[in-house]
């Protein structure tokens, strides 16, 4: 079973959508739209009665409200979706609470879909081994809940298609990248979309042009960057 992104282009890159169950990383540069491309699963979720959960540990309820606002997502005019703001450094702190409170949180729920923005927050205060750590805990918890994820995180800085540590992508089951593609600096950037990883699924790796519209992300899966 395949779960809509709510973003037909991406659907047709993913032969329909994002497996149930799979927990995705959306990695990318400031500004390439990782929080819109997660708002817009969250969103298709709630259409369809489903019930999701948006774990911010960046902005507050009222911030991501208007950002969706903003791209024609009104996500005040659900009941099933429950929006939790975490501190980064408490979570760092208490990760075994977390281990804890989100299975419950899930449960209590019956949710369907999860958007976590931004990992890259969390994985900045911890080492090598306890990032490992932290990222293996948090996917074992959603695919032992059986919900499907996505996670936003920030690209290296000089390699677009790997994430800013290099580890979430080994963890994931699925990566895709957004890109800002210049070709040079006096030219306006396109936006190019690439499905990096999928486990299990054919796919196409060819970037493909995407636009960020007052309606939200639109995927051009039919264009070539040029």
């Amino acid at each position: 079973m395949r779960l809509s992104t709510g973003i037909f282009g991406l659907d047709a890159l993913l032969g329909g959508g994002i497996p149930k169950g799979y927990v995705i990383a959306v990695i990318g540069s400031y500004g390439t739209g990782k929080t819109i491309l997660g708002i817009h699963f969250i969103y298709e979720g709630l259409k369809r009665g489903e019930s999701c959960i948006l774990l911010s540990l960046d902005e507050d309820e009222e911030s991501i409200m208007r950002n969706a606002r903003s791209v024609g997502m009104v996500l005040e005019n659900f009941k099933n979706l429950e929006v939790v703001r975490l501190e980064a450094l408490e979570v760092k702190k208490s990760f075994e609470k977390i281990e804890n409170d989100l299975p419950e949180l899930i449960r209590s729920l019956n949710a369907s879909r999860m958007l976590i923005d931004s990992i890259s927050i969390l994985e900045t205060l911890f080492s090598d081994a306890e990032r490992y750590h932290m990222l293996s805990s948090l996917k074992r918890i959603m695919k032992s809940a059986g919900i499907t994820a996505i996670l936003t995180s920030e690209a290296d800085k000089y390699l677009p298609t790997t994430s800013k540590y290099g580890i979430l992508e080994y963890v994931c089951d699925g990566m895709i990248c957004l890109k800002m593609v210049r070709k040079n600096e006096l030219e306006e950037p396109t936006f190019g979309l690439e499905v990096v990883k999928m486990r299990g699924i054919k796919h196409s790796r060819k970037p493909k042009p995407y636009a960020i519209t007052e309606n939200g992300i639109v995927v051009y899966e039919e264009a070539e960057i040029l």
